[in-house]
């Protein structure tokens, strides 16, 4: 045997580490956000031509929330073999799967050409996108908080969640630009596709990023200790069933409110309040800027009092602004609603930035991976797959947003509570020099 094999590898720099995670994640995002988009603005058409046109947006809605719904499935599937067999080799499953299914869309026939086998293979390639997305959150997030030093691991944790705004900036822009350059007929009948066809070229770039970075030392020592037989899904609902509660309330109010303020407002400013897609479109960017810049500010003062007050303060602050952004938005000026969004999501940026990391320390690390995808998508489903169609249901319904804001507060009392309720210290952690023991 050579000597070579047995020496130990060169670590892998931090600053790496951090772009892997957001890197990935963007790309990820980047074809997640690009079907919300196109459900928004012209799935209605494309695949449910035949439908009155709120009762179309309902359907492209509720395929946008299938792949929500496919989201916990994903963590738990995709999650049990990033906590067996390790981040890495899953990571770069997430992303092939991903960056497949959008290709895929870009190439889907119509309702007009198939007929209804064309939104029955919609929603299957969204579902595989929902599982795609279910097992990559997880992993970018650990890759990077498990890697990183101690006390910085919300700030390397926030790499992967930068992804997420960067990733709706970006479908955002691409979106904004078609729809500045086509014509109305002509993004409905073909220039749609041209954002998903585009995920075919980001997958190559994405792997050889995720390829360069290994598992964390925590994690293999802890796997090399757990025993073979071990289910991460069973020892999560035996051990970690509080953890489970904590953390799928803590994020529930960042996902409701985001994609309230993002897909659904789409919606009404277009449809109820009369506005043109160009004049709206904006918003979206501008939210995705915005958050970014919650992220950042999150991270920095996590470090000045601590993430959980971060959490916590930012979950009253979006509970309380849901009554004067809706009151803002109902004006139809676009000025308006673009202080509307960009407030609601500094709030949303600032508990997304540090909620990762605090979360993570809910869960032991063979259980981890599990643990925080089933909190992160579960809220997600709920908060973002079902809340979309939730409001527009309630707008039909009523003709009013005034339901849609006690949706946003209550959700925001649920995170509210949940973020007091996490952890004020690492609990969680399991030392390389500790003797064996059994996770919980």
């Amino acid at each position: 045997m050579s000597t070579t094999s047995t020496k130990p590898k060169k670590p892998v720099s931090l600053a790496r580490i951090g772009m892997s995670s957001f890197v990935g994640t963007a790309m990820e995002w980047y074809d997640f956000f690009i079907y919300s988009t196109a459900a928004a603005l012209v799935f209605n058409e494309v695949f449910f031509p035949e439908a009155e046109k709120v009762v179309g947006t309902m359907f492209a809605f509720m395929t946008f929330a299938a792949g929500y719904l496919a989201r916990p499935l994903g963590a738990i599937l995709l999650g049990h073999f990033g906590d067996r067999i390790g981040r890495k080799s899953v990571l770069i499953l997430t992303l092939t799967t991903m960056g497949t299914a959008t290709f895929l869309m870009g190439l889907m026939p119509t309702s007009a050409q198939i007929g209804v086998w064309a939104p029955i293979l919609l929603v299957t390639l969204r579902i595989l996108q929902g599982l795609a997305v279910g097992g990559e959150w997880g992993g970018a997030v650990l890759i990077a908080t498990e890697n990183a030093p101690e006390g910085k691991k919300t700030f390397y944790g926030s790499f992967a969640q930068m992804g997420s705004p960067a990733g709706l900036l970006f479908a955002t822009a691409f979106f904004t630009i078609l729809s500045d350059v086509t014509a109305p007929e002509v993004l409905v009948d073909w220039a749609w596709r041209i954002p998903f066809l585009f995920a075919g070229i980001l997958v190559p770039i994405g792997l050889v990023i995720r390829l360069s970075v290994d598992d964390a030392p925590e994690f293999t020592e802890a796997a090399r200790r757990q025993e073979k037989s071990s289910v991460p899904l069973l020892e999560l609902l035996t051990h970690h069933w509080r953890g489970l509660v904590i953390g799928t309330g803590a994020f529930l109010g960042v996902f409701a409110i985001y994609y309230l303020l993002t897909t659904f407002v789409l919606t009404y400013a277009t449809q109820t309040l009369g506005m043109t897609s160009a004049a709206v479109l904006p918003a979206n960017i501008i939210s995705a800027v915005a958050e970014a810049a919650g992220i950042v500010l999150g991270a920095w003062l996590a470090k000045k009092i601590s993430a959980r007050l971060v959490a916590v303060w930012s979950a009253v602050a979006l509970t309380v602004w849901s009554f004067p952004a809706f009151a803002l938005m109902g004006t139809a000026v676009p000025m308006n609603l673009y202080i509307a969004v960009a407030v609601a999501m500094i709030f949303v940026g600032t508990s997304y930035g540090v909620l990762a990391g605090e979360v993570a320390e809910l869960f032991s690390p063979t259980a981890r991976y599990t643990g925080i995808g089933l909190n992160y998508h579960l809220s997600g489903a709920l908060g973002g797959g079902l809340a979309p169609l939730a409001a527009t249901a309630i707008l039909a319904a009523s003709g009013t947003t005034t339901g849609v804001v006690w949706l946003c507060v209550g959700v925001g009392v649920i995170m509210t509570i949940c973020c007091l309720l996490l952890p004020k210290s690492n609990t969680a952690k399991i030392e390389p020099a500790a003797d064996p023991i059994t996770a919980g």
